[in-house]
């Protein structure tokens, strides 16, 4: 009897999945079935075809795209189909409807100011569709005032940001993070984006902006008592830009 080899497309998408942290369950879930044995099959070393179902790799795109310590292109994703499968038809996948996604106030690096002050936007909602990848309930809008991500976004511009513990998903060292700092007991708060970088117990809290009022980086230990001051509250999944 022949011995059965594992195609590449199969190893490709083993490896993928390596790079994102997720289960086969978690991308089954993500992609709308229930169980993992819906997709085991094209993750087994017994999967001896030479590309993955049309149907299946358009379903798993917004999937895996953009994860991974070095994130998962969609070139890399669509390398898994028949060369029949063009962005056309991936991108003819069935998509969630836009809702209103709710603008939670502003991004003010440097600025301090009453807790409460920065929800004064709460009621305020756009109607954009959020990232596919996560449940609309933990996504939100936050827009730029000032200088603070300039490297990344303008003054004006919203963030897409995900309630990352809502949405039960770990902050990677690398990623654009929303984060709150405390002061007076908790009644003035500073709001700021920055970019997270671990070094073992250590956090430091990188500044995405060219302004020189902005380039000290936040750094403190997740067991000092005076991390509690300091919060991570969202992390950054895109940035919307309106035209003028």
């Amino acid at each position: 009897m022949d011995e059965i080899t594992q195609s590449a497309a199969s190893r490709q998408l083993a490896e993928l999945k390596d790079r994102t942290g997720l289960s086969i369950r978690a991308i089954a879930r993500e992609m709308g079935y229930q169980n993992a044995s819906s997709i085991q099959r094209y993750f087994s070393q017994d999967y001896s075809k030479p590309a993955l179902p049309s149907d299946f790799v358009a379903k798993l795109l917004p999937v895996l795209v953009g994860r991974g310590e070095r994130p998962v292109t969609r070139e890399e994703v669509l390398a898994l189909a028949p060369d029949s499968l063009t962005d056309l038809e991936a991108a003819g996948v069935p998509q969630r409807a836009a809702t209103p996604l709710e603008i939670k106030g502003q991004v003010a690096a440097g600025l301090w100011m009453e807790a409460g002050l920065f929800e004064t936007d709460a009621t305020r909602e756009a109607t954009l569709a959020g990232d596919l990848r996560y449940p609309e309930k933990c996504q939100y809008l936050l827009q730029i005032n000032g200088e603070s991500l300039n490297r990344i976004a303008r003054n004006g511009d919203f963030i897409l940001c995900l309630d990352y513990l809502e949405a039960g998903i770990e902050i990677k060292s690398g990623d654009l993070v929303v984060v709150e700092r405390s002061r007076d007991g908790g009644h003035t708060v500073e709001r700021t984006a920055k970019r997270i970088v671990r070094r073992n117990d250590e956090i430091e809290l990188r500044p995405e902006s060219d302004d020189p009022r902005f380039q000290e980086p936040v750094i403190f230990n997740e067991h000092d008592e005076e991390a509690t001051e300091v919060r991570i509250i969202a992390k950054i999944l895109t940035v919307i830009r309106q035209i003028d």
